[in-house]
């Protein structure tokens, strides 16, 4: 497997089951996938009535008498002539000049071995719809997708492998015919009968419905000394090579230089000394050490304040926002005080692995859906997000698609807020979420998201103070830091 760096297995660690690691960040992937109505027909197998059989079977043995079938099976004269004429009418036994019955070469052709039981082939068509990846043509299944090109990085793959899907998925579909029936992916008719078993005979057509992406989540991991693991495979695929060599090739397109040095300055200007001491003497990595011998005294301090590994809307950190969140929705639900101007800003920054997993969007919904009961709102979230400048129509456009139906929570913001490595989420009066993407290229192959959650109330103000100010400043040339709600982009007003 390639590495996780953006050359093979550069200073990535190889870890056991058994060996302690740590999820720093959670990436969605998009892979061009197709979904396809395929015809195709299959010989099924099928076993005989037990009266047929077991006649069939013992003449196959030796050729017999009507009468020495009879004696055999306690049949009358009557049972055993109805069922003889019947082998007779189908074509599968006849009568010797001997008098004795034996089987027809079509009746043979049931038996591949002395003894065994005979099974009946027999052709069929049937159609399935399918959807296959575009970079290894395994069979995802047969669910329509209705993924979205959003919230993740896209994979590219060859275009000859869009361009002649439908060769590749006819000759693919060949391969994996039995490996998709196991999967329970064709028609219940195809299974029906638990000694069916029915092969491939012929592909007859095979016809693209639509083109959409299909998502692979990456957890991104440290051992127990701070160094990059290997990603893990995809389950999905049936060969995850290809993926991994593509997913380096975007982390290296993606890759940024080293911002210690300002994120270290922000962490002394937010006066965060405590995260500081996480970092190895160069700045380099993350000691995972110093991060639990931290936690421990968190724990036990009366300073309400919690450090973090990995995005704050990853599930594990998510919890951590919650347990300040949910006693605040409770009180103010049950409070007649007029609270629902209080606000709530969460300001993202300029990091490119920012907000590429589906989780974003989810906990972005949640704190809207909980900002207010039927009878008055509890506060007012704003979100802002990166931008060059007011003109800057491509930017807004992709963020108007990333975050749709809720542009009309979202504000673009000159870009530059506390360097553009810093997220922030700030609940006036209440707690602040500080979260640092540190770029280590020659440890990590992204950004390493690491900050805190905190409840003291000197650390929302002084945070809440920094946010103001760079809010109400300007870029120069009077361009205002704030820029207005996305919504509002692009219309002359």
């Amino acid at each position: 497997m390639p590495a996780t760096g953006s050359s093979p297995r550069r200073r990535v660690a190889k870890v056991t089951t058994l060996e302690k690691t740590t999820i720093y960040h959670e990436i969605d992937f998009l892979l061009p996938a197709q979904r396809f109505n395929i015809n195709f027909s299959y010989i099924t197998e099928k076993g005989l009535p037990f009266v047929r059989e077991f006649v069939l079977r013992l003449i196959h043995l030796a050729p017999m008498s009507m009468s020495q079938v009879a004696t055999f099976f306690g049949f009358s004269r009557k049972e055993v002539q109805e069922a003889i004429d019947d082998l007779v009418e189908r074509g599968e036994l006849i009568l010797s000049e001997n008098g004795r019955l034996t089987l027809t070469e079509k009746s043979s052709g049931y038996f591949t071995e002395l003894g065994e039981v005979p099974r009946l082939s027999l052709l069929r068509d049937s159609t399935a719809c399918l959807s296959f990846d575009l970079a290894t043509f395994s069979c995802l299944g047969k669910d329509n997708s209705s993924e979205k090109w959003k919230a993740g990085l896209s994979i590219k793959v060859d275009n000859e492998n869009a361009s002649c899907s439908e060769t590749h998925v006819d000759k693919h579909f060949q391969r994996q015919f039995h490996e998709i029936l196991q999967k329970g992916f064709l028609a219940r008719s195809l299974t029906q009968d638990e000694k069916d078993s029915p092969n491939l005979y012929t592909v007859n057509s095979v016809n693209k419905i639509k083109q959409m992406p299909v998502r692979l989540p990456v957890q991104f991991k440290v051992d127990a000394d701070g160094r990059s693991v290997e990603r893990e495979d995809f389950e999905l695929l049936k060969n995850s090579d290809y993926l991994h060599e593509q997913i380096s090739l975007e982390l290296a397109r993606l890759a940024r230089p080293s911002n210690f040095g300002e994120i270290a300055k922000t962490m002394l200007e937010i006066g965060d000394g405590e995260t500081l001491k996480l970092f190895d003497s160069k700045g380099s990595s993350v000691s995972l050490q110093f991060f639990e011998d931290l936690a421990k005294l968190e724990s036990n301090s009366q300073k309400k304040r919690t450090t973090f590994i990995g995005p704050i809307y990853s599930s594990a950190n998510w919890e951590l926002l919650q347990k300040h969140l949910a006693p605040i929705i409770k009180r103010r639900r049950e409070s007649k005080a007029d609270v629902g101007q209080t606000p709530f800003h969460w300001v993202a920054p300029s990091d490119p692995y920012w907000g590429k997993s589906s989780n974003l969007q989810v906990r972005v919904s949640e704190l809207l859906d909980k900002s207010s009961t039927k009878d008055k709102r509890l506060y007012s979230l704003a979100i802002y997000l990166p931008v060059s400048g007011p003109d800057d129509q491509k930017t807004v456009r992709q963020w108007k698609w990333e975050f749709e139906p809720n542009t009309d929570r979202v504000h673009g913001m000159i870009e530059g807020f506390l360097g553009g490595n810093v997220e922030v989420l700030h609940f006036e009066g209440e707690f602040v979420v500080v979260v640092y993407h540190v770029s280590l290229p020659d440890s990590y192959p992204i950004s390493f998201p690491i900050g805190f959650i905190s409840a003291e109330k000197d650390v929302v103000s002084s945070v809440g103070r920094l946010i103001t100010i760079y809010l109400e400043g300007s870029a120069g040339f009077e361009r205002a830091n704030d820029c207005g709600l996305l919504s509002r982009f692009g219309r002359n007003e």
